[in-house]
């Protein structure tokens, strides 16, 4: 992983994602039978999409972890969390829900929805493969799309597209705090014109190769062993 620049920096503080969610940090408080299941999930998201209550429940017991323990460990680390119905909503940074944002990887076909614009960008540094992200500016409805290979390189349409990064004017956990306002915009008077009408988002513009580095810092060897 490169060298967090201070704008990328900025940014991750904007949207109060604190350095215990940063690549390996995020899962340092799992027991290896957690880290083993969380891991799980997260593969079966970018592999066959999002696994039911039923293969979690065999897969813990294969992996002879305590499936209600671990899940309540995912949730308390804001890591995984179930719907009323028991089955998975959010597994950042993929969302259990459609979403805005959609993530194709351009080596099987296989597409998911990313929770937001910065969790879409961090899946080529989370799986190590090359992505294509389709989504939209919330303003104008225009369309953004996004190509990121697992070093980084990014390419983007329009070439003027910019990300907001911020949070919600309370505490919450990121699926509700700051996962609403990631959003890609066409441009940055959109993005400018977006915060303006939404007084109850702290928030900044940022550029795209910046958003990339701030999906890396986040999502980047989570998987490493």
């Amino acid at each position: 992983m490169s060298a967090m620049t201070p704008e990328v920096a900025a940014a991750l503080a904007a949207a109060e994602i604190p350095s215990s969610k940063l690549g390996p940090a995020r899962r340092a408080r799992l027991t290896e039978g957690e880290r083993a299941l969380y891991f799980w999930i997260l593969r079966r998201f970018a592999t066959d999409g999002r696994p039911s209550s039923a293969e979690i429940r065999t897969e813990a017991a294969r992996l002879q972890a305590d499936v209600e323990v671990a899940l309540a460990t995912f949730v308390r680390e804001d890591l995984v969390h179930l719907g009323s119905n028991g089955e998975i909503t959010v597994a950042y940074p993929f969302s259990g829900d459609p979403t805005a944002h959609r993530v194709r990887f351009l080596r099987s076909g296989h597409e998911a929805h990313a929770m937001c614009a910065i969790d879409a960008l961090g899946v080529a540094a989370m799986f190590d493969e090359s992505i294509a992200v389709e989504s939209r500016d919330p303003l104008s409805g225009e369309e953004v799309h996004a190509q990121v290979g697992p070093d980084g390189e990014g390419a983007w349409e329009p070439a003027s597209a910019v990300v907001v990064a911020g949070v919600l004017d309370r505490q919450a956990d990121s699926c509700r705090g700051c996962c609403p306002v990631l959003n890609f915009f066409a441009t940055s008077n959109n993005a400018e014109q977006w915060l303006d009408a939404h007084p109850d988002v702290r928030g900044q513009t940022v550029s795209m190769p910046e958003a990339i580095a701030a999906g890396e810092a986040v999502f980047g060897n989570v998987l490493s062993e």
